[in-house]
């Protein structure tokens, strides 16, 4: 873990908590968490805080057994974060927008023929 990194990129102890969230599985309190940043943030990273609620409420959908709302909300959240590519506050978001995409293709290919597909949620890396 590339703790100096991550603590340039964000000083928010929420941030570094919602992304542990998110790569524990914990997609409704990582979504709760980062919200808090959200709420407060009206600069440049908004979105960027947004897109990762977004895919984490995807999962959570997904979860819960709802695979449209996962799918519609992996895409929202996917188009907010591609404009902070290749990385963002010490997020690789190349890697995160990549591994749902994989996430939304074989969900989206296993929804139109109803099978249940096992999707491996991605895990938030950190560069160094």
């Amino acid at each position: 873990m590339c703790l100096n990194v991550r603590m340039q990129a964000q000083d928010d102890p929420r941030f570094l908590k919602g992304i542990q969230e998110f790569n524990d599985g914990l997609f409704f309190e990582c979504h709760e968490t980062l919200e808090e940043i959200w709420l407060e943030d009206h600069g440049e990273d908004r979105k960027f805080y947004q897109g990762i609620i977004q895919i984490a409420a995807g999962y959570y959908k997904l979860e819960q057994g709802v695979p449209a709302g996962a799918l519609k909300l992996w895409r929202m959240g996917v188009e907010k974060l591609a404009p902070y590519s290749p990385a963002h506050l010490g997020i690789s978001v190349d890697a995160l927008i990549e591994a749902v995409e994989a996430n939304l293709s074989e969900l989206a290919v296993n929804e139109i023929s109803q099978a249940n597909p096992a999707i491996q949620p991605p895990s938030i890396h950190f560069i160094c």
